[in-house]
This record gives C-alpha cells, structure tokens and sequence, in this order.
C-alpha cells in the first residue's frame, strides 16, 4: 500500500527529518526490508530486533517514509523513492 506523498522533500527542515531518519544503520535495513515487502511492525521487530524499534519507526514516519496504522507500515512516495536509493547503494556496497 502506497499513500501519496511527494517523493522530494519541500523544505530544507523537510530533508534534514530524511537525512536524519536515514544515517542510522537500522533504520536504513528496516527501509529496505519494506522496499522488499516486509511491512508489518513485528516482521520488522523479528528482521532488526526490538530494542528501540518504535524509536526507530516514529522517526522514518517523521521524516515522511512511512505510515504506520494498526501494526501495519506503508510506505509513502517519499519513502518508496528513498528506500529505493537506500537498498541500491548497499547492493553496490556503497556508504549506506
């Protein structure tokens, strides 16, 4: 499920929540887990651990990548286009 979101951030205060939300290493795995189809709060809980993961998924939500409703996660555009970049680069062995 996708919910409609502008796929760049409009605002500098917009890219700083993306930027934050993904410089973390956990957060970058549980965006590529949902690029993948994993998108539900307690296969990513299983996939990443638990140890912080509502943390974790307030701040992809924050930054626009994600929408969560009844333990359910959707990803947005926005987090569609990023977790796309996200899982390209680790592909490739980049910093991501």
């Amino acid at each position: 499920m996708k919910i409609g979101r502008k796929a760049k951030p409009d605002s500098p205060d917009e890219m700083a929540l993306v930027h934050h939300a993904l410089e973390n290493p956990i957060r970058r795995r549980m965006i590529i887990l949902m690029v993948e189809g994993c998108l539900s709060v307690e296969g990513i809980g299983l996939a990443v651990g638990p140890k912080m993961l509502d943390y974790h998924l307030h701040r992809l939500e924050l930054a626009g990548l994600i929408y969560l409703a009844g333990g359910k996660i959707a990803l947005t555009e926005s987090g569609e286009a990023y977790g796309g970049l996200v899982k390209s680069q680790a592909e490739r062995g980049g910093a991501w």
